[in-house]
């Protein structure tokens, strides 16, 4: 056994046989612990490196710790066979089951694109109609993929986004084009291999003899299906070893249960259950501090954490007075950690969604700062919200084509038809004209008329402030969003930072421009991660479930303001236990210097800083 391992760490290492929980808290060595405990049944109780399957998460993950224990036992033998013990995913392990009994193969699992092709397609022939397919499309699959994690029918299920029979109508649309096409999804390959293994227990045998032995990773991350899967496959030895944190289990809407973790005990009796309480990672001052706020959740095994380090850290919450402000402290920040040798890719700059980073990309941009963006920031100026803005700003503005007009004619409501529509140049005065005889329709036409003309006369800010308001069109995604079962309030926030952006352009010419080099910076940064990921030396930005599992010298969270951290849709005592969690697994990624923003205001309104910071503090609110 490693003399530097601790206690906890060496029981860890070298457990045997039977069901074992490893709670394992950030920094304490939980991936090191796996490795060894390989180690140990191989090297010390001579059990077939064959016999052992260890299941990750992620393929990265998986070649990962391979690569990691292939390492660790070179050392030991050179003759070491790296493909004897077998690293995987859930969905491949499951995938290999399924295809050995239904003769699947890789063509026949869906790619991305034809599973949104085919609800996307499923929209239409049921008759509903949505400013943005992609977005829908998008949020119906996350809906689906949970009803089949959490094993529920779509029958119990209550969409978020269109009415339920609808959403029913569709989810068994889907189910049959599979079928005819004969396609599966990852969703298809754990509920085959459950009902596979639930049916056939001469199949359920065979895997059970194949590998006694079975360790999962991030076991917090498991839903309830995966759960399903692995007792069957355990029982009945029950040799199933499991490491993992339920103080970072922060992916619900994958289907990912903490609750699954809580009752590990209830479920397997004879388990043993070992906590990981050093935080190797991080300084006394953050790790004090993180364990006072994840102590505010009242679903958790209770812990006593402690730091390994004697270094006592930086912990710096700052108040700054808006956006600007904040993306100024950033700056300065990141300049001084350089300048005193800390590279840029040992700087991490984290939020909640990848909404919150926009205006400090450009700050970054122009101080001639490299940055590398994890996650793909979402082009604003796409989204059919702020498209119908622009089209207005833009039709005022001497565009006066028909694809434009299209766009705006309706928004509000005006009851303008597309037959009146005969050349590819719309003149108002045309329409007016082709009115004759439907005075209400005349008078429309008029008023949208004049509100063109006053839209061309404002500044950016000020045209859709009146778009939104004097127009109408705030009223209009009121409606829309009422009768598709759908959140207005995010609709709202898009236009509000859409329109925050605008202040800064004193007319149509600056913001155009302003619009450009915002899209040629995100263009940018995709071919960066099409290429093969990030610049060697860059501050990585990321969002806050990005960040799992890796630290940084410096970690700088921004707007820690409520209604974004926690985020305002996350209401239930569960969805914010796992608010606090994101926000715990954030504050951990640092090794030494850890600094949160709360500015006083965000998108031009009043912010209220964020329960969390004060949840960390001695102090109280």
């Amino acid at each position: 056994m490693i003399q530097t391992f601790n206690e906890e760490q060496k029981k860890a290492a070298a457990w045997f046989q039977g069901p074992c929980l490893v709670l394992g808290t950030p920094g304490s060595g939980k991936t090191t612990v796996m490795i060894h405990r390989i180690r140990t049944l191989i090297t010390e109780y001579q059990i077939p490196p064959e016999k052992i399957l260890v299941i990750t998460f992620t393929r990265a993950a998986a070649e990962s710790m391979q690569r990691r224990f292939c390492l660790l036992m070179e050392k030991e033998t050179k003759l070491w066979n790296s493909d004897r013990v077998r690293f995987g995913t859930f969905h491949s392990v499951f995938f290999w089951i399924v295809k050995t009994a239904y003769h699947y193969d890789s063509e026949s699992i869906l790619t991305e694109d034809e599973r949104r092709r085919m609800i996307r397609n499923g929209i239409i022939a049921l008759g509903m109609q949505y400013e943005n397919y992609d977005d829908i499309t998008a949020s119906v699959l996350k809906q689906m993929e949970r009803i089949n994690c959490d094993m529920i029918s779509p029958e119990d299920y209550y969409s978020t986004d269109m009415p339920e029979q609808k959403f029913r109508q569709l989810y068994h649309y889907y189910q049959e084009e599979k079928r005819k096409n004969g396609k599966i999804d990852f969703d298809d390959m754990m509920n085959l291999c459950y009902r596979l293994l639930t049916e056939r227990p001469d199949i359920l045998s065979m895997i059970q003899k194949l590998y006694p032995y079975i360790m999962v990773d991030e076991f917090q991350d498991t839903n309830r299906i995966q759960y399903e899967i692995l007792k069957l496959l355990v029982h009945p030895l029950d040799n199933l070893f499991v490491v993992g944190d339920d103080d970072q289990s922060i992916y619900g809407f994958r289907g990912a249960r903490p609750e699954i973790m809580l009752g590990f005990g209830k479920e397997f009796k004879q388990a043993e259950i070992i906590q990981l309480r050093i935080n190797y990672r991080c300084p006394s001052n953050i790790t004090k501090r993180s364990a006072r706020l994840i102590s505010r959740n009242k679903k958790r095994y209770p812990k006593e954490l402690d730091s390994a380090s004697v270094r006592t850290g930086e912990c710096v919450i700052e108040f700054p007075e808006d956006i600007e402000a904040e993306n100024k402290q950033i700056l300065t920040r990141i300049r001084r950690a350089y300048q005193e040798g800390t590279p840029y890719h040992d700087i991490a700059v984290l939020y909640r969604t990848n909404m919150n980073p926009r205006r400090l990309l450009f700050k970054l941009r122009e101080y001639n700062i490299p940055f590398s963006v994890n996650d793909s920031i979402p082009d604003i100026f796409q989204h059919f919200t702020v498209k119908t803005v622009l089209d207005y700003i833009l039709f005022a503005s001497g565009d006066n084509t028909r694809e434009r007009f299209l766009n705006i004619m309706n928004k509000p409501v005006r009851y303008i038809s597309r037959n009146m529509l005969t050349e590819e140049r719309v003149k108002m005065e045309d329409l007016i004209r082709r009115a004759y005889g439907k005075d209400y329709l005349r008078e429309n036409i008029q008023i949208m008329r004049n509100q063109l003309k006053r839209i061309a006369g404002l500044s950016p800010f000020a045209a859709i402030t009146y778009i939104r308001k004097g127009v109408g069109y705030d009223e209009y995604l009121k409606k829309y969003a009422g009768e598709r079962n759908m959140d207005v309030s995010e609709l709202f926030d898009i236009l509000d930072e859409f329109q925050f952006m605008a202040k800064e352009s004193e007319n149509y010419r600056d913001f155009f421009v302003s619009l450009e080099n915002y899209r040629e910076m995100l263009s940018e940064q995709a071919k960066d991660r099409k290429n093969g990921g990030r610049k060697k030396d860059a501050v990585r930005l990321m969002t806050m479930h990005s960040a799992k599992g890796l630290e940084f010298h410096d970690v700088h969270i921004i707007e820690c303001v409520e209604g974004i951290i926690p985020h305002k849709k996350q209401k239930s005592e569960a969805e914010l236990e796992e608010e606090r969690r994101m926000f715990y697994v954030a504050m951990t990624r640092s090794r030494e210097n850890l600094y949160l923003y709360a500015p006083k205001q965000t998108g031009g309104r009043t912010a209220e800083p964020s329960r969390f910071l004060y949840e960390q503090m001695t102090i109280k609110k």
